[in-house]
């Protein structure tokens, strides 16, 4: 069941029926968690469940035209144009794309599987770019981005293929003989529950809410179609076989421009008996569309109940519209979950970064990333933000605490928010700042192994090991930074630093060629009293005498 729970389109209920359900946030899916490192945005578009319960398929991945039409009978113009098919593991919770059916040059929708779970059909064309890129990371696209089929009526066709399931290995897809390459737009296959046959719809163009959409039926395994009796005169689309197989109910305007439901009987050659209105779905002024059979007694479902409304859902809200950059609904949805429930770690991880970083509350923000850490010491997410505030905050020596604790949580990082090359800088740069120049060589060496390009993390370690008083090391990390990022090296104290190492080594000629670049570089600067001081310095080394500070 589509639920579109926690402000998330691509959430799904999944779960047995009963004569009472209660629908709860454990029953609850969501085709947005396949592969989320990819930042792509999903819908879940007509997911299906497997025969035998335990998987579920899904359009992944998707985009598509979703606008609105004058024309009351045929409202909306509404069809994916580009999209994976992906499924859903009951036992293991897993998301894996379907092999065959994953192409991202394709569109790949409407799956459907075989009566015994073996195969999957579904609809697939080639993937399509729209000329106006403003909506080019969004789901749904809007009437202006669309312009090319809303006024220009571009055609847009589907075929139907077919292709193994393999216990979710997929495998080669092939057209289906009869539904496709046809000059027409073939979509929604259903097949019957013997498996005998497939009843397809076909148009000119498009998919949903079509007027000259009308129903096929032709073999499984392909053939020539035939276009069945029933059809009325306007749109026949959205269809389902009863369980014993001798029944269709079809979507249909027919009569209205709301639509209605027509029930046809289909004999043992595929051929169907005159449309019959089920009256009993209908009424005045309200469409009746999407039918399904359910192979139940009629009093199986007595009732359906959500239970949704707890700590979690708000939870799930506020991180929907923290992906979608939406601060303040995130805000909200977090400040709700807390009222529920204060002890929640996760959203006082997420609050905290929120306020920190992004409305500058400092003070509100660093007492939620308190509280996280308190309420769950193990969360590095939590260890890092606090230690990265903490670090913001000056207060280096409490920054290297939580700092180290996230390294060691989450050593290789966790996601591009908390990702290996920042978390180990970070810790490095608060033990430089503490005088544990040692520990600070250290994780920097871990932060170039994560990121050898990183001109700036070698750059912050020549440093560290120049106060740590090397004189080899901390040269060769500064030139392999230069020789990255040659503009990086500003750092008149970095040079006059090395200058005062290499003269106390008795290596004035050194000295005095760091310690001249150093006062260059300060004078560009307008750091005067700096240069000065160098100069005092220089004057020292020339003499074969090192600068001694005293301590």
């Amino acid at each position: 069941m589509d639920v579109d729970y926690a402000n998330n389109k691509a959430s799904y209920v999944l779960t047995r029926t009963a004569a009472e359900m209660t629908l709860a946030t454990s029953d609850i899916i969501t085709w947005s968690d396949y592969r989320r490192e990819d930042n792509l945005q999903t819908f879940g578009l007509l997911s299906q469940v497997s025969p035998d319960g335990r998987y579920a398929v899904s359009t992944v991945q998707d985009r598509s035209v979703f606008v609105p039409q004058e024309n009351l009978a045929y409202s909306q113009l509404f069809f994916p144009i580009k999209g994976i098919l992906a499924i859903y593991d009951r036992q293991s919770k897993e998301y894996s794309s379907l092999a065959g059916a994953d192409d991202p040059q394709l569109v790949q929708s409407n799956p459907v599987w075989s009566p015994d779970g073996k195969w999957i059909y579904f609809a697939r064309t080639k993937a399509y770019e729209l000329k106006a890129k403003p909506g080019q990371g969004t789901v749904l696209l809007s009437q202006e981005e669309c312009q090319e089929f809303v006024r220009d009526r571009k055609e847009f066709r589907f075929d139907i293929y077919r292709i193994p399931f393999n216990d979710g290995r997929g495998g080669t897809p092939e057209p289906l003989p009869g539904a496709g390459a046809n000059g027409k737009s073939n979509y929604f296959p259903r097949f019957s529950p013997d498996g005998k046959w497939i009843i397809f719809c076909q148009a000119k163009n498009y998919m949903l809410l079509q007027p000259d959409s009308e129903l096929f039926i032709l073999p499984a395994e392909g053939g020539t179609p035939r276009r069945l009796e029933c059809n009325g005169p306007a749109m026949n689309s959205w269809h389902c076989w009863s369980p014993n197989g001798k029944w269709l109910v079809f979507s249909s305007k027919a009569n209205t421009p709301y639509t209605q439901l027509c029930l046809t009987h289909i004999d043992n050659e595929g051929r169907s008996s005159p449309a019959v209105l089920l009256d009993w779905f209908t009424a005045a002024d309200r469409a009746a569309n999407i039918p399904e059979f359910v192979n139940l007694p009629a009093d199986s479902i007595r009732t359906i109940r959500e239970q949704f409304l707890n700590d979690y859902s708000f939870q799930r809200a506020g991180n929907e519209f923290f992906r979608q950059g939406d601060t303040d609904h995130a805000i909200e949805m977090y400040r709700k979950t807390l009222a529920l429930n204060p002890n929640n770690a996760a959203v006082h991880t997420s609050l905290g970064f929120l306020l920190y970083h992004v409305k500058k509350q400092q003070a509100d923000g660093l007492s939620h990333l308190q509280t996280a850490v308190t309420l769950d010491p193990s969360n590095g997410c939590a260890q890092y933000d606090l230690g990265y505030a903490l670090l913001l905050q000056n207060q280096p020596a409490q920054a290297a605490i939580h700092l180290a604790e996230a390294v060691r949580i989450l050593p290789k990082g966790l996601s591009k928010q908390y990702n290996g090359v920042d978390m180990n800088s970070n810790l490095a740069l608060a033990y430089s700042r503490i005088g544990q120049y040692d520990q600070a060589s250290q994780v920097y060496a871990r932060a170039t192994g994560f990121a050898p390009e990183n001109a700036k993390i070698r750059y912050n370690w020549a440093i560290s090991l120049a106060y740590e008083g090397k004189l080899v090391e901390p040269e060769e990390q500064y030139r392999k930074a230069i020789a990255l990022q040659p503009e990086i090296d500003r750092s008149a104290g970095f040079h006059d630093l090395m200058g005062v190492n290499f003269a106390k080594s008795g290596k004035f000629a050194e000295a005095i060629e760091w310690a001249e670049k150093g006062k260059q570089m300060a004078l560009a600067q307008g750091q005067l009293d700096l240069a000065k001081d160098i100069e005092g310095r220089i004057q020292l080394y020339q003499q074969g005498k090192p600068f001694v500070t005293g301590k």
